[in-house]
């Protein structure tokens, strides 16, 4: 299950619109690489040790295979590539490679990935600031609390959102 809260966001494109409500991914945990090697030993013969350093020599290689323009191709996981971000020129000849601003890395879900999110449920929740707002008057004996006030303006009501948006068809962000 995928829990989420609501941020009221402005779309930087319409600046004359309206906010409008968009679902924000709020994160329950982490799987740290301690505790994924734990589980994966646990179904497997392997060690702990073990695991933990495929893992490592497996995010090693897949860095080398990316810099040296490799699409890396994690089977029914997805395929990990690089993609550049730049500024227009008014040319193919007036461009260069200084005109290139960034390098993100693109993720494409496998086949069986993408099944699995085809019929998961999705919770609401408050969002992190709402949540710190009602903790912060319980421990002042409030018994109400005003939560308007704890979205950030055309950012992220949430308090953070390492989740990300999902496939929102007019997301303001996207």
């Amino acid at each position: 299950m995928q829990n989420y809260s609501i941020a009221m966001l402005k779309n930087p494109q319409k600046a004359d619109e309206e906010p409008k409500a968009y679902a924000k991914s709020q994160i329950t945990g982490e799987l740290t690489l301690k505790e994924l090697s734990r589980r994966v030993a646990s179904q497997t013969t392997v060690s702990r040790a073990d695991v933990s350093a495929v893992i490592i020599a497996t995010v090693e290689n897949m860095i080398e295979g990316l810099r040296a323009g490799e699409q890396v191709d994690f089977g029914d996981l997805g395929k990990f590539r690089l993609q550049l971000t730049s500024r227009g020129a008014e040319t193919a000849e007036k461009f260069t490679a200084a005109n290139i601003t960034g390098v993100n890395i693109q993720f494409i879900p496998g086949e069986d990935l993408k099944d699995i999110f085809a019929g998961m449920e999705c919770s609401p929740v408050p969002t992190r600031a709402a949540t710190r707002a009602v903790l912060k008057a319980q421990k002042a004996g409030q018994t109400t609390v005003d939560i308007s006030g704890t979205s950030t303006p055309g950012g992220n009501a949430g308090g953070g959102n390492a989740g990300g948006d999902g496939g929102i068809e007019d997301d303001p962000l996207g």
